[in-house]
């Protein structure tokens, strides 16, 4: 047996060097929050004494010095084990308590950034169900503590957090599962996230842009925005179709490889843990009973390259939607790790025994909203504003008819509900194919609906409440809908797993 080198039931600081990681860390708040001032001190033409520019930057790394001792030595954390909470004590001036009960703890994550690996430093994290931040977090301690903190956190007793087994502990270090390769990751970050990275760039050029004419500098926009109406259109617009193809590749892949490099599963017991990260590296522990959905999106060229994204939601108290940080993406995966993923979650590759389809109304109904309204509007508009003329506008209809229907049409194909004994799969999407997967037993409520103008027809729609989030399924027949529902309640009420 191993014996714990903490004693975790006594309040503990974290690591003295950490000093200098909250100074860095308060430096970069700082920096984040008044860098439009500081652009206009640096751009501003007047002239300022050097004694001045010293004495004020000698006075700022004072100021946060003290910050940053101050929220070190006030910063304590303990375990009490007779009420089995893990407890932090931290505040400078406003004194704050924060008590997390053993079984409320959704995942412990620890993470190394680029200014904790210089200093050797782990932060740790706690997330809790029902929350979209982080509930706890410890950013400069050891890497032993910070695993010993994690594995007493998640043994829930004394007695297990203080011995562990030196077989056991041997296992847990060497057994190593998937490792999502480079080329698999450059693979994702070539095929996934487009419009993402479109809106990320939009949001960078309007920042620049906006602190350019704070500063008294937006005649450089001018000048090229000038230069650009000189272009002929055509050559405008290809330009900037390339330009941003390229921009959005490179950003997806700049981002994707710093986030995901490296990307390795291990067994831990029944839970497993997952590393990965190549400035900052993230190391988090799943357990299977906890994960409530899981999202498996592949689209047309990852078929083709063999690869998968895969989405992990666990308990939420929110039962419409899980928040980010009850999901957990594992990206680049191939057909065979993607299925050892799944079984390790949850033992067996769900079956399809009955399937469930959506009524032609739907199909209908995405028609009406999505292509005749809006056409309908634009139609509206450009004969009250004439701004174009009949030909242009004649084509801009055709091809988005063409378009958005094709999407439409597509996206009804998709549009499937799996069922089996043990497992419930939702299919949806029309380039982003996403597979959704529950176990019945899993599901907290359940809600069927049907309008009266449906029951003609006899179709409705059903949702499946779940503590990871929600899946959905409309326009389907009605009398299989109320068929299924009758089976899953008796299977959630005689069920006695374990889900959280």
């Amino acid at each position: 047996m191993i014996q714990s080198n903490f004693d975790f039931s006594i309040p503990q600081r974290q690591s003295l060097i950490g000093i200098f990681v909250l100074f860095a860390n308060t430096l970069q708040k700082s920096i984040r929050a008044l860098w439009p001032i500081i652009l206009v001190f640096v751009f501003n033409n007047k002239e300022y004494k050097p004694f001045f520019i010293y004495l004020t930057i000698f006075g700022i790394v004072v100021l946060i010095t003290i910050i940053a001792f101050l929220r070190y030595w006030f910063f304590k954390f303990y375990i009490d084990y007779q009420l089995e909470e893990f407890v932090i004590e931290s505040g400078i001036f406003n004194k704050t308590k924060t008590t997390i009960p053993f079984h409320k703890i959704q995942k412990v994550t620890i993470d190394q950034s680029l200014i904790q690996r210089i200093f050797s430093v782990h932060k740790l994290e706690l997330d809790t169900a029902g929350s979209d931040k982080k509930e706890a977090s410890i950013k400069a301690i050891s890497q032993q503590m910070a695993v010993e903190l994690k594995r007493s956190l998640l043994e829930n007793t004394k007695e297990k957090a203080l011995l562990v087994p030196e077989t056991e502990l041997v296992e847990r270090q060497d057994e190593s599962f998937i490792t999502i390769s480079l080329p698999s990751l450059l693979k994702i970050g070539i095929t996934s996230n487009y419009l993402i990275s479109f809106i990320y760039l939009i949001g960078i050029f309007s920042t620049i842009s906006e602190n350019l004419k704070q500063i008294g500098k937006e005649n450089l926009i001018d000048e090229n925005i000038n230069q650009l109406e000189r272009l002929p259109i055509v050559s405008l617009l290809l330009g900037f179709l390339i330009f941003s193809f390229t921009a959005i590749i490179i950003t997806n892949l700049v981002i994707t490889v710093l986030k995901y490099f490296n990307f390795t599963i291990k067994k831990d017991g029944k839970s497993f843990v997952l590393t990965y990260g190549l400035l900052n590296i993230k190391n988090t522990i799943i357990n299977p009973e906890k994960v409530q959905i899981i999202k498996i999106t592949q689209n047309f060229f990852q078929k083709k390259l063999n690869i998968n994204t895969i989405e992990i939601f666990q308990a939420s108290s929110d039962m419409k939607r899980a928040s980010v940080k009850d999901r957990t993406k594992i990206p680049g995966c191939n057909t065979t790790e993607k299925e050892q993923i799944v079984k390790l979650i949850i033992n067996r590759l769900p079956a399809k025994e009955v399937t469930l389809y959506p009524n032609i109304r739907k199909l209908l109904i995405g028609i009406l909203f999505f292509i005749i309204l809006p056409v309908s509007i634009g139609i509206v508009i450009n004969y009250t504003t004439n701004r174009f003329p009949v030909n242009a506008i004649g084509l801009m209809i055709s091809l988005y008819s063409l378009i958005m229907g094709l999407i439409l049409f597509i996206s009804y194909k998709n549009y499937r509900l799996f069922i089996s004994d043990e497992f419930i799969v939702q299919q949806s999407g029309a380039w982003d194919i996403d597979h959704k997967i529950i176990m019945p037993y899993k599901i907290q409520a359940i809600k069927t609906q049907q309008f009266f103008w449906q029951k003609l027809t006899n179709i409705g729609s059903i949702e499946l409440y779940t503590a990871g989030g929600r899946i959905s399924f409309s326009t389907a027949n009605f009398e299989e809908i109320k068929e299924q529902v009758n089976k899953w309640l008796y299977q959630v009420e005689v069920s006695k797993e374990n889900w959280m």
